[in-house]
């Protein structure tokens, strides 16, 4: 019996683009059209577009469209999982490959505070001990995609959430007020945490309700300063307080190495430790068998110990 040969398209199904798989997996797990535009950088309308081809593609819908919210049908629930899946394979081999590619770079994305109190201090350390890797860091406030070869390491707040990725906690965080001599010799008596609402209170952005959880673990009323202001980054904040603006909330025992603790910028009151968080070292779990992987993990290990109490 001879082979039979099959030359219709219809056999062999056209797989959808890279993009538009992309596009399905974003919008599926942030919920909305919208969140995913922004995310991938392009206009609700396109992104609805994008799915609309896709779904026409494959000939069934992914998505119930109730207005402008968006819930998955039982075929995109379905496709969801195959899809992330194969996505997530894709991004950790990308990452391998470029790993290998440079045997010697090391790239860590890390936020602003952290490289200006821990890597930044101690990167001639790091460069005599490890003379063959190249060090190249980000300094962010965006997270990069671990998985996707954005980067080797990334130091972040809170767990790694994908299976993908190894989580290991560097060190302990806690909120400890700070203020400048000369703000507080001009500005009314603090001597408790009550005392914070005659005061003009420093508030960072990207954790807008750190400092109503300070003073939570302290009282048992709301927190409203006479004055509040709110910057972009807690390293702005800080340069606020040096110019006496007012009282910012910095992280202990980090803050002991930013530039002027001690002189222009010194604690007051308590730090609360029971409202403690962690930084973490953020890789794809096969990198911890690397030795430039490893080897940086131990640099960062010894970078953060502050004492004992500290991790």
């Amino acid at each position: 019996m001879k082979d039979e040969i099959y030359s219709t398209k219809d056999e062999v199904p056209h797989l959808p683009s890279m993009a538009a798989l992309q596009t399905f997996e974003k919008a599926a797990t942030l919920g909305t059209f919208a969140a995913a535009a922004a995310e991938l950088d392009r206009t609700p309308s396109a992104v609805s577009h994008a799915i609309k081809e896709l779904e026409e593609q494959l000939g069934v819908p992914l998505f119930d469209r109730k207005g402008r919210s968006i819930e998955l049908t039982p075929a995109g629930i379905q496709y969801l999982e195959t899809v992330s899946r194969t996505l997530a394979e894709l991004r950790i081999a990308t990452g391998n490959l470029k790993r290998h590619r440079d045997t010697n770079v090391v790239r860590i994305s890390a936020l602003p505070f952290f490289t200006s109190t821990v890597l930044l201090p101690n990167l001639n350390r790091f460069e005599a001990k490890y003379p063959d890797l190249d060090l190249r860091i980000e300094t962010s406030n965006s997270y990069a995609d671990i998985l996707n070869g954005e980067a080797d390491i990334a130091i972040r707040f809170g767990e790694a959430h994908s299976k993908g990725l190894a989580n290991i906690p560097l060190i302990k965080v806690c909120g400890q007020p700070v203020a400048s001599p000369k703000y507080l010799g001009e500005a009314p008596i603090l001597e408790s945490p009550e005392d914070l609402k005659n005061h003009t209170l420093i508030h960072v952005r990207q954790n807008p309700s750190a400092w109503s959880n300070w003073y939570a673990s302290r009282a048992d009323d709301k927190l409203h300063g006479k004055r509040e202001l709110t910057f972009d980054s807690i390293l702005g904040a800080l340069d606020a307080v040096q110019r006496g603006v007012g009282i910012a909330l910095a992280m202990h025992p980090l803050i002991q190495n930013y530039p002027g603790y001690g002189h222009l910028v010194i604690p007051v009151l308590k730090m609360t430790s029971d409202q403690s968080v962690h930084y973490n070292f953020i890789c794809q779990k096969p990198a911890l068998g690397d030795g430039k992987i490893h080897r940086t993990l131990q640099w960062l290990k010894e970078s953060v110990d502050f004492g004992p109490n500290d991790k």
